[in-house]
């Protein structure tokens, strides 16, 4: 069983990792019950939405230091689709990026899949882009005065402001993987450019979303 391609709208990824910021954000998230988690989990329950959406995204953030973050979702159908039917549960990672994290130069970084460790080992799975945005603004910067005999022309500064969107599906059995771990699970998403930023995910995480999965499909069967 593949993991299912999600057209399902999400928001984050990842920027560069300060290692003793990292490592910070990984103890506390460590020392976070599942109850302290499921206190800033969210259920979405729409009856006009073909799936209940569960979010850990008001978690604190993790490896992302600065201008990204990236978190572990859920989706459970409650109608028949492509995706499955009535009561499948399918997870992802989820991640959005903005500012100069989101692209390099004055264009779009493109996002080609998601590095992490399973059960039987290294594996990766293909990122969606749900979204980009981007809009850049010029600035004319005065010439500071006469320079070696002649005065300068102005400069122009732009600043661009970009935001990308993306998702990962990941198997169930993952899930279950991260809640066996007794350390962060770590991931990257890796770029066209060869650009990779780090994330994790904690077990209790996992544990929390896992329970919360398992909640709401029993509601639904009642």
């Amino acid at each position: 069983m593949k993991p299912f391609p999600l057209a399902l709208a999400a928001t984050i990824l990842l920027a560069g990792v300060s290692t003793s910021a990292f490592a910070n954000r990984a103890e506390r998230l460590m020392k976070m019950s599942e109850a302290e988690i499921q206190e800033k989990t969210m259920v979405v329950n729409q009856p006009w939405d073909p799936a209940i959406m569960i979010g850990q995204n008001r978690l604190p953030p993790k490896g992302s230091v600065d201008e990204a973050r990236a978190w572990l979702d859920a989706a459970i159908l409650t109608k028949p689709s492509p995706l499955g039917k009535s009561g499948d549960a399918l997870f992802y990672v989820g991640a959005g990026a903005w500012g100069k994290k989101a692209y390099t130069g004055s264009e779009f970084r493109d996002y080609a899949h998601m590095k992490y460790m399973d059960s039987p080992g290294p594996a990766f799975i293909n990122v969606n882009q749900t979204n980009k945005n981007g809009e850049c603004s010029e600035t004319i910067m005065p010439h500071g005065g006469i320079v070696d005999g002649f005065l300068p022309r102005e400069t122009i500064e732009m600043d661009c402001a970009h935001s990308v969107e993306l998702l990962s599906p990941i198997l169930r059995s993952t899930v279950e993987y991260i809640a066996s771990l007794d350390h962060p699970w770590e991931f990257q998403f890796v770029a066209t450019d060869g650009t990779a930023f780090t994330d994790i995910i904690t077990p209790n995480e996992a544990k929390a979303l896992l329970d919360r999965v398992d909640e709401e499909k029993a509601k639904m069967a009642k």
